[in-house]
């Protein structure tokens, strides 16, 4: 059993949860590592924006479901999961309260970019006892749920920007969409 990271926009958070909670997704483009990925292994959520963790899903099995879940993006490497923890964003772990208790936010030399952690996902937890700690600390916010409040556009930003351009397969071009990520922003 292993832990590894979800990440989601306030968005596709919201589109997940009311498409039942039951597939989650990545991009194509993580194929290679989300082929890692085992029945009984964990997601733990993270919303981008508001910096909160939101919630925890174990893995069932990788799914050909091909369902619309997702306005904006397909994310087509899909798996089955079962929710354990769902949270709204107020009720949230704020990543502050992780500082020098994970390996990717030790100290304050670490906020904003968390040694690259959350730049992409499915990402492997370095050390699985952060997952566990997480973990925990979600099923005691779904317990006893403390409110924060988060900012609406926040919770409504996209991390990435979508750019039109040309791409080469042999003699050929054809149009694409390329993303490039912001950086995640530093909680005050």
């Amino acid at each position: 059993m292993n832990y590894w990271l979800d990440l989601f926009t306030g968005t596709t958070w919201d589109e997940f949860r009311k498409a039942g909670a039951n597939i989650s997704g990545f991009r194509q483009s993580r194929h290679n590592i989300a082929s890692k990925i085992n029945p009984g292994d964990f997601f733990i959520c993270y919303l981008t924006g508001v910096m909160r963790w939101v919630g925890v899903l174990e893995v069932v099995s990788p799914t050909n479901d091909t369902s619309t879940i997702w306005k904006d993006a397909d994310f087509p490497v899909r798996f089955a999961v079962r929710p354990l923890v769902l949270l709204d964003a107020e009720q949230g772990i704020p990543m502050n309260e992780l500082e020098g208790r994970v390996d990717f936010f030790e100290g304050v030399q670490d906020k904003g970019k968390f040694k690259g952690f959350l730049r992409g996902s499915p990402s492997l937890f370095k050390c699985q006892e952060d997952g566990r700690l997480i973990h925990d600390l979600l099923q005691k916010a779904a317990k006893q749920p403390i409110l924060r409040p988060v900012d609406p556009k926040k919770l409504a930003r996209k991390p990435y920007n979508l750019f039109k351009a040309d791409r080469t397969r042999g003699k050929t071009t054809i149009p694409a969409k390329v993303t490039v990520p912001e950086p995640e922003e530093i909680e005050q």
